[in-house]
């Protein structure tokens, strides 16, 4: 009994400290504003593979429950990686495939936005992402909402086009995140691969085409690494080191806290990214705009709490 409350905690605290540090993430990015984010994008995909490989290498040689947790027995290019009966390694490679694609959306949008000035477009993309892929298992896995589900979904999205209608055009970017996020999310699902591993194969999918950006760069002369200074080429490089914690920390918490609980601490990340875009970078809040986020926030907790709702149904059930 002992060892489940200390599971818990393990799962709990790491979830924190994953979202805390999503939530900051601008704070870093807006340091390499200088810096095109198709550039910063690709440079990301090169040094998070470099320090993948560096971390599942540690990891295994360390032969930890947690390092075979996220790193798996066998490595990623064995032709069965975690379930022989179920997945070959060209179905885990075309679902990771699709996967690179979404993701370096996400990241393309994110960045942007915060090199932009739109944080706070980026905090509105993550707050509606969980509602997207609620909808999302309506469309594809044809799942059944209850009335609170639809909802919240409903006054999120109101909250939207009132963004839309105060700010005067679309917010592009934000829906690009949140649906890039839900159909990433909606796609992991479906692979059977320790968290790292699938990782790497969706950054090993987009080195090759990240690499021959680079080098278009450095033959035109108008790359930034090595042109703006040690400290840029630094922060360039950390860009890369500091995606891969949060996400470990995240597949540490997914595996020993309930679906319920990572709903509800997912809004630390977005709430952080509101913070930082009104209070640090002083983004523009319109009354309109804020009513707009107030709907968002009413929808997310709407959300949270049919998830509430939905988990302690599920548990009596299993009693």
């Amino acid at each position: 009994m002992p060892a489940e409350p200390a599971s818990f905690r393990v799962g709990f605290i790491s979830a924190v400290v994953a979202y805390l540090a999503w939530g900051i993430f601008p704070l870093f990015w807006r340091q390499l504003a200088s810096v095109p984010a198709l550039e910063l994008v690709c440079h990301r995909v090169i040094w998070s593979t470099i320090f993948l490989l560096i971390s599942i290498g540690l990891l295994r040689s360390t032969r930890s429950r947690i390092g075979l947790e996220l790193t798996g027995q066998s490595w990623w290019g064995e032709a069965r990686l975690t379930n022989p009966s179920e997945q070959s390694a060209r179905q885990l490679w075309v679902i990771s495939f699709f996967a690179a694609i979404v993701i370096s959306i996400n990241w393309l949008s994110f960045v942007w936005a915060v090199n932009s000035g739109r944080i706070l477009d980026s905090s509105l993309g993550y707050y509606i992402a969980p509602l997207c892929s609620v909808a999302l298992g309506v469309a594809v896995m044809k799942d059944r909402l209850t009335r609170w589900q639809w909802s919240s979904i409903l006054i999120a999205a109101t909250g939207v086009l009132l963004i839309t209608a105060t700010h005067g055009s679309v917010p592009w970017v934000s829906i690009a995140m949140a649906l890039s996020f839900a159909i990433y999310g909606l796609l992991k699902k479906q692979a059977q691969v320790p968290p790292l591993i699938g990782l790497l194969m969706e950054n090993v999918i987009l080195a090759f085409p990240a690499s021959v950006y680079l080098v278009f760069l450095k033959q035109s002369g108008t790359e930034s690494m090595g042109r703006l200074g040690m400290t840029t080429d630094l922060l360039i490089i950390a860009g890369g080191a500091i995606t891969i914690p949060p996400l470990m920390l995240f597949a540490i918490a997914a595996r020993r806290v309930s679906l319920s609980t990572i709903g509800m601490l997912q809004y630390i990340g977005p709430t952080l990214q509101f913070i930082v875009g009104v209070e640090v970078a002083g983004e523009t809040l319109s009354s309109g705009r804020l009513l707009g986020f107030v709907l968002v926030w009413i929808g997310s907790a709407v959300y949270v709490y049919a998830a509430q709702v939905q988990f302690r149904k599920s548990r009596r059930s299993a009693v």
